[in-house]
Order: C-alpha cells, then sequence, then structure tokens
C-alpha cells in the first residue's frame, strides 16, 4: 500500500506459477519459528495486536486520500472491521462520511507487533471490482531513514481493480519525489477473489522474496535497494524494525476511481496472519557426527551474520543451495565453497560422540596464493592458523592438517577466513578423527581397537545412509564405501 505511488514500477508478469520456484512445505525445515499469529479465532479485534487508523489521512500528516488521493473515510466500526467465524473482515462501502463517499477499514500493529526479518504470510480472500486496493503490507516503525521512500516500504500484496493481479514490491531510495520502487507481479489467470490464497514474504538481512501460495515470484537482494540517508549502509533502509498493516483503499493514483461497472461493498477476509523468525538448525535436520566427515556446503540454515558471513548476496558459483555463499560443482566430493573473501565464516551444528583430541584433515585448493584459516566455538579459536598450500589449480585437491580439542556433545563450529584480501582458495571437506585412537574404521565400542562389532556397525551405518559410512565422501552409499572401509579396517589401530 503506497504513500505517494511512484508510476515507475518495473514488473514482470508471470504465466506459469509452474515455472515458480518450488517453496518447502516444511518451514520448521528451513529453520522457521513461528513467533506470532492472529488466526482471528475471536469475536472482535485483538487491539493488544492492533490499532485502527481512522480519518482522511490528515491526523497521520497526509494530505486528504492519504497521499493517494483516495476516496475512503477509514473507521473503527464493526460494519468496516470485524473479526467472527473465524476470520477478519475488512469492508469498503459505498457511504459518504467525514466528506469522502466511501468508508472502509485500515488496521496495523505498529508498537505491539513489530519485527525485525522473518517470514510474514496471510491467507486471505480479496476484493474484487472498479477501484477496490486491498494491502497487505509493512511499514518501518521509527523512520530513522527519513520520510517516505528513503525510510522503505515493503508490500507483501497488493491488487487493484479486478482481483486477477497480484503485486510484491518494496520502496526505497530517497524522499519522495525521488523514491524507487522494485516488484514483480503475478498474472497466471487466476481470480483471486474466489477462494483463499496466501500471501508471504521472506525478509532476511540481504533479500526479501516474494510467496504465492508457496511459490516463489520474485526476489530482492541489498544490492538491489538502499536508502540515500542510510549511510553506507548496504541494508539500509530495510535493517531495522517494521509493523503490518491491512486496509482496503477505493480509488486513488494507482487503481483509478471507481467506474460505471463498480459494485460496492467490497470484503477483504483473512483467516490468518502469522510471523515467523529465522533460527540457526542444522542443514538437513541433524546435527554432523564427529568423528565424521562435513561437507563445506553442508553448512547450517541462517542468514548472513547468523549462521555464515559472506561479502555479497549472490550464490557466484550457481549450484546446490539457493544462499549467498557461494557453491559449485567440485572434481572431488560433490561441491566446494569458494570465492572466499577475507573476514568470511561459516558454521555447522556438530555432534561430538566423545571428548578428545582430534585430527581435522581440510580438503583445499588454491591457484596461486594460498591462505589460511581456524576453527572455532563459542568466539575461541581451538587450532590456531592452519595453512592452506598452492595446489597450482582450482580443483587441484589437497589435504591440509591440524588438531583440536573438542567436548562431547552439540555444538556449532565456526570455519574462519584469515587470508587477506589477495588470498583465494577452495574449500571442500573437512574429516575429524580422534587421536590415540582408530582411523574412521572404528565405529562401535569400545573405541580404540577394530573388530567384528565395528564392521557390524559400519555395515548398519552404511544400509541407513548415516554420513559416517560415506567414506570416500561423494554423497553416495555404495560398494566404494564399503571398499574404502575395509581398507582403512585393514590399516588396523595406529
Amino acid at each position: 500500500m503506497t504513500l505517494f505511488r511512484s508510476q515507475s514500477i518495473q514488473t514482470t508478469v508471470f504465466l506459469a506459477m509452474s515455472a515458480m520456484t518450488a517453496f518447502s512445505s516444511s518451514l520448521q525445515a528451513q529453520g522457521l519459528k513461528l513467533i506470532w499469529a492472529d488466526e482471528f479465532d475471536g469475536t472482535t479485534l485483538d487491539l493488544n495486536s492492533w490499532e485502527y487508523q481512522t480519518g482522511n489521512g490528515s491526523a497521520y500528516g497526509l494530505p486528504s486520500g492519504w497521499g493517494n488521493n483516495e476516496l475512503q473515510y477509514y473507521t473503527n466500526f464493526n460494519s468496516n472491521v470485524s473479526v467472527s467465524d473465524g476470520t477478519l473482515k475488512i469492508v469498503a462501502r459505498e457511504q459518504s462520511f467525514g466528506g469522502l463517499p466511501f468508508t472502509s477499514g485500515r488496521i496495523r500493529t505498529k508498537g505491539m507487533r513489530d519485527f525485525l526479518y522473518g517470514r510474514f504470510e496471510g491467507r486471505m480472500i480479496i476484493p474484487s471490482t472498479s477501484g477496490v486496493w486491498p494491502a497487505f503490507w509493512m511499514l518501518p516503525t521509527d523512520s530513522p531513514y527519513g520520510g517516505w521512500a528513503s525510510s522503505g516500504e515493503i508490500d507483501i500484496m497488493e491488487s487493484v481493480n479486478a482481483a486477477t493481479t497480484i503485486f510484491g514490491t518494496i520502496h526505497h531510495g530517497a524522499p519522495w519525489p525521488n523514491n524507487q520502487a522494485n516488484g514483480a507481479t503475478v498474472d497466471n489467470g487466476t481470480n483471486f477473489s474466489q477462494d483463499f490464497h496466501e500471501y508471504a514474504v521472506e525478509w532476511d538481512p540481504d533479500e526479501i522474496r516474494w510467496y504465492l501460495d508457496g511459490q516463489q515470484f520474485h526476489s530482492v537482494t541489498s544490492d538491489q535497494w538502499f536508502s540515500s540517508l542510510g549511510e553506507g549502509n548496504v541494508q539500509a533502509p530495510f535493517n531495522v524494525p517494521f509493523h503490518i498493516l491491512l486496509n482496503i483503499a477505493v480509488g486513488g493514483n494507482f487503481p483509478g476511481n471507481p467506474d460505471g461497472s463498480a459494485v460496492y461493498p467490497q470484503t477483504l477476509e483473512v483467516d490468518y496472519v502469522r510471523v515467523y523468525e529465522r533460527v540457526q538448525t542444522p542443514f538437513g535436520g541433524s546435527a554432523h557426527p564427529i568423528p565424521g566427515v562435513i561437507e563445506a556446503e553442508d553448512f547450517d540454515f541462517g542468514t548472513n551474520g547468523q549462521s555464515y558471513q559472506d561479502c555479497d548476496t549472490t550464490n557466484n558459483g550457481g549450484d546446490y543451495r539457493d544462499t549467498g555463499v557461494d557453491i559449485q560443482a567440485a572434481t572431488e566430493s560433490g561441491f566446494n565453497v569458494g570465492w572466499i573473501c577475507e573476514g568470511e565464516w561459516i558454521e555447522y551444528t556438530t555432534l561430538v560422540e566423545s571428548a578428545g583430541e582430534y585430527q581435522i584433515d581440510a580438503l583445499v585448493a588454491s591457484q596461486t596464493t594460498g591462505g589460511s584459516f581456524h576453527i572455532e566455538v563459542e568466539g575461541m579459536d581451538l587450532t590456531g592458523s592452519i595453512s592452506v598450500p598452492v595446489t597450482n589449480g582450482w580443483q587441484n585437491w589437497e589435504t591440509t592438517s591440524s588438531t583440536i580439542n573438542l567436548e562431547a556433545g552439540e555444538q556449532v563450529i565456526r570455519f574462519v577466513n584469515d587470508s587477506s584480501s589477495s588470498q583465494e582458495y577452495n574449500f571442500n571437506s573437512l574429516t575429524f578423527t580422534q587421536t590415540g585412537g582408530c582411523s574412521l574404521a572404528d565405529v562401535a565400542e569400545p573405541y580404540g581397537s577394530l573388530n567384528f562389532f565395528d564392521v557390524s556397525a559400519f555395515l548398519s551405518l552404511l544400509n541407513s545412509n548415516d554420513s559416517l559410512a560415506d567414506i570416500n565422501g561423494d554423497g553416495q552409499f555404495n560398494f566404494f564405501d564399503v571398499s574404502g572401509y575395509l581398507s582403512l579396517f585393514a590399516q588396523g589401530c595406529p
């Protein structure tokens, strides 16, 4: 819902939703945790979460018509905003009030439910007629970057007139009239006024993504937005708390005014609004076992600055995961992390089987410069700097080794690049082997010796596709792992 909407919105029409990127149905698997929801199960609006905005806009410092020459007067009347039968109803009516020809409803969570990052979703039926303008959107709570739109706006869902096109947009840049917008539309032949549909955005520090019924249809990264008052902060203005708004406007700059075909009243019916925060969770849902192999690309779910620190928002390798970390196909062990910048790090949730000293074998490659890294836990450097050799090729893999003392149990280890900006290397995997015991063949208690029980335990691990049985680290569980295991077993204990 735009104040002083620019007509220069760049849109992309998506005609086939089947071509969209599929969104996982398991939000938990994506590291998302529900932190607030309104299911509208009561009989009145929850005023601990929502407040009415009323009037013609002048009480909020806007020209009459809410800055867009709109025709509605917002009220707190039950005829315009009500809760019943498990849904919220916002109703626009052709009804003169306050000097305007229509009444409607507009509510917001400002000061009560303010959020910084997460997934924001609502399931709703939207209205459809000439001049109608429903919106599910977000504004900054304190606007530290000045007036609209240098302070930002996130439009999760907008529609105008016939409910056949869905808009998803951000507004940013400089204060009006020098504002900017980046958005996309979905126009796939669906009449969105006929049934409930789910509209959502996922807002991370360096990317915002839009979804319709679980299908992504647009994304914007922080190198595509800015605030002229952001003082060089590349994440501004979308790095401060925002609040949620729901409303129906009538007429104005975006939809135009109702014509002779218009039919009112019109209702925006909302089944729920839900907010999730992104939490750091292990990739694949389970901690990496130690001893064992950790593939570089299987770092934890989370955002930039949470489970990893990357110097840009793009996966320059273009493989394996939709992430800012740069992942490419490798000649060994599937994939590697590359394009490693100064100061970058990646985290892995691990489950250490027993406390003690472990040997770390890192598979690395560097064309000409080499580099260095260290491993830390809870901010403590546990290895000191580990040198990455020059291997004379980005896919010429060599092993560099060190030792680390680990406590038993679950813990997050961080791989930290110590190299300067002039040094570059690729990182493929980490192998942890407990020293003073046996090799990776020692998978059954009592540890420190190899016998029939180790072979039996390995075969069970192989049968269950456990990562400990992936001896050659290629992600497959087959004869080659059996052969590798038997080779390790034949070497015996040190």
